[in-house]
């Protein structure tokens, strides 16, 4: 069986995750539905584009700090074995239980893992959206729009006008979890498509400059992306 994540080192991850304000992944729960989707997308997603997604809240002063490099360096292998534990569990064939957190009733609701899939998504949502459209594959996502949109801002956005029941809720949270296996194993056997071609020659490029777009394509600042590396107070 695939290894999963201890709950003390989910709660370490919750409270680093926690010191981001307005952070676009907001603890454990989140981050395992943002892998999850990194997982299934078959452009590979490195470190250096997710790690600043993780860090960074709505202004300078929201963004992750740590007290030290052996702080930083606890975030982010925290972070990482929960990357591979994701994609242990996927590759696995074992069925895909995400990580979910229970009120004080025991209700998992899984809003946070639904929306962290679709942060995840929005780092490749050219492939996403072809999926979405995509008559076999698109049904998978819908439980995922389902509980991220629960309880959006936007009535009009809300998928039921009505409370979701237990067994509803219940039913989506499998039929999510069931259609991110069903995404894994259709969309890995496009990764060739997204990989450079073997005889490509590696060139040097100037340098890039702090405050220059990152060339990663992300439309940031490289000093806010690839240039970015752990945040010390």
């Amino acid at each position: 069986m695939a290894q999963r994540m201890a709950e003390q080192d989910l709660d370490l991850i919750d409270d680093f995750l926690g010191r981001v304000k307005g952070g676009a992944v907001p603890n454990a729960e989140a981050l395992d539905g943002f892998f999850a989707a990194l997982a299934c997308c078959p452009d590979l997603i490195m470190p250096s584009e997710f790690m600043p997604v993780l860090q960074e809240g709505e202004g300078d002063d929201g963004d992750l700090i740590f007290e030290g490099m052996g702080e930083a360096q606890r975030f982010m292998d925290l972070v990482m074995r929960h990357w591979n534990a994701v994609n242990d569990q996927l590759n696995s064939g074992d069925a895909y239980l995400p990580v979910l957190n229970e009120d004080e009733d025991g209700t998992a609701h899984a809003n946070d893992w639904a929306n962290g899939f679709l942060q995840g998504a929005q780092l490749r949502w050219e492939i996403w959206g072809d999926v979405f459209d995509d008559e076999n594959q698109g049904g998978a996502l819908i439980p995922i729009f389902a509980l991220a949109h629960e309880n959006h801002p936007d009535p009009e956005m809300r998928p039921y006008k009505e409370p979701i029941s237990k067994e509803l809720r219940e039913d989506l949270i499998i039929s999510a979890a069931a259609g991110v296996m069903r995404l894994h194993a259709t969309l890995l056997h496009q990764r060739d498509n997204y990989l450079p071609d073997s005889d490509t020659f590696v060139h040097i490029e100037p340098k890039t400059g702090r405050n220059e777009p990152c060339p990663c394509g992300s439309g940031k600042k490289f000093k806010k992306c690839c240039g970015s590396g752990p945040t010390i107070h």
